[in-house]
């Protein structure tokens, strides 16, 4: 026997872990001077009003002694573990669990725990928990799925867009001179994860209309329908624009459904208000 733990970074649609609990770590936020340990202690839509009045929110990395606790949870029951984890590409995160996970299989010998560092987040690195998750409950072993993890993890696709480059050049995801640069000629960058999970560009478009058109054209050229239970839009609070953008990515999805969820608290904080994305499987992720 054996469990999947992952943190509150991986975003599935909306309903999901209400009728799918799973242990999830937390990472935290500081919001107007208030430090908040779990992401649910702050109502999403009142989170995202923040943003879009300009509020800055800086995150932290999930606590190393929280890890520990959950995971010796899980021992302690019985169980191997299988943890699922954040992009080490933007935080420093999966290194400290991964140093934590170390010590625990000398105190645990019997036990196996397995950490997978995703390069992904938020509906990428969803996306990797639900299939993983959806073959556990098919029989698959630990070893099967942590294999299946590190061979598919670079086809889990993120591509967004932003309406504001300040969020990201303050969470150090991009430079101040990239974002200055596209305030000032007013470049809305169509953004991926790459394989090392950092943001990076896919192309460059004048306006919010052509980037969501190039959104669509990037999602043509990898997407493999046969590898996707769904496809997953995602958004910081601009559901009618992500609803119209997933009726044109449902007519190009060969029959595979659309669902819809929040983007959350951590990402959204780098992301800020209105940003729109899609999550996928596809062809492996290409180096740029």
């Amino acid at each position: 026997m054996f469990e999947i733990v992952t943190d509150n970074t991986a975003d599935l649609y909306e309903g999901y872990y209400e009728q799918n609990p799973a242990r999830r770590l937390p990472f935290s936020f500081t919001l107007e001077d208030r430090f908040y340990e779990r992401d649910d202690e702050y109502p999403i839509e009142l989170f995202y009003e923040k943003l879009k009045a300009g509020k800055l929110v800086r995150t932290s990395q999930i606590n190393p002694l929280d890890a520990e606790v959950v995971f010796e949870q899980v021992l302690e029951e019985g169980k191997d573990l299988l943890y699922i984890g954040f992009s080490s590409g933007m935080s420093g995160s999966f290194d400290n669990i991964s140093y934590i996970a170390k010590g625990l299989r000398i105190k645990y010998p019997e036990r196996k725990i397995i950490v997978v560092d995703t390069l992904s987040g938020a509906g990428g690195e969803g996306l990797l928990v639900y299939y993983a998750r959806k073959m556990q409950a098919e029989g698959k072993s630990i070893e099967e799925i942590a294999d299946w993890l590190e061979q598919n993890k670079l086809n889990a696709h993120h591509c967004f867009i932003v309406s504001d480059l300040i969020n990201l050049r303050n969470s150090g995801r991009i430079s101040t001179l990239a974002a200055l640069f596209g305030m000032i000629v007013h470049i809305n960058p169509v953004l991926e994860l790459t394989r090392e999970g950092k943001i990076g560009i896919v192309t460059k478009s004048i306006g919010r209309k052509k980037s969501i058109a190039e959104m669509v054209k990037f999602f043509k050229q990898n997407y493999i329908p046969s590898d996707n239970d769904f496809i997953l839009i995602g958004h910081t609070n601009c559901p009618e624009e992500a609803h119209a953008f997933g009726a044109q990515i449902e007519q190009i999805s060969g029959g595979v459904p659309v669902k819809y969820g929040y983007i959350n608290r951590l990402v959204s904080g780098c992301a800020g208000y209105n940003a729109l994305s899609v999550f996928f499987m596809g062809q492996p992720r290409k180096d740029r």
